[in-house]
């Protein structure tokens, strides 16, 4: 065969195989909807950590404002300053359809959110159900206490 030919076959191979269709990755589920009664989306903010609950097939990240982030990233105890915020985000699990054995965010279960003021225990709201709307919570204290003992993930 001759050159042109080979390389028209394999233009047309590539071009077949590549995959247009973005909107299948798009996990929208685990995003925060219009409809939520949040004050801000805690998902644009940065990143602190992350954890994952294997037992209740739930993972967390907690997410910081640059104030919050600033803090965490120089600091190890958990005395966040004036004008801090951290949000606790929760989703379920659910298989990943493109990686074999592997979990991403199903759904938000719920969203922790923590704000700082001066010399005080910071202020806690609970935002649960679909949309996320701010419910009542009893145990206040181990919650906060759980969500600023959180420290900063390394990475490379």
């Amino acid at each position: 065969m001759k050159l042109p030919h080979y390389i028209i076959m394999v233009s047309i191979v590539i071009l077949l195989g590549c995959n247009r269709n973005y909107k299948d990755n798009i996990n929208e589920k685990a995003s925060v909807s219009a409809l939520d009664e949040l004050p801000e989306n805690p998902l644009l903010l940065s990143a602190i950590t992350f954890s994952i609950n294997p037992g209740e097939a739930t993972m967390s990240t907690l997410y910081g404002n640059t104030i919050a982030l600033r803090h965490a990233m120089s600091k190890s105890n958990s005395f966040y300053p004036n004008g801090a915020v951290l949000y606790e985000v929760t989703w379920n699990q659910k298989a990943d359809s493109l990686w074999y054995g592997a979990n991403i965010p199903n759904q938000i279960i719920q969203v922790e959110r923590l704000t700082f003021a001066k010399d005080s225990l910071p202020k806690y709201e609970l935002y649960a159900g679909h949309p996320l709307k701010k419910v009542p919570f009893e145990n206040v204290t181990k919650r906060i206490a759980f969500v600023i003992s959180q420290r900063m993930a390394n990475t490379p």
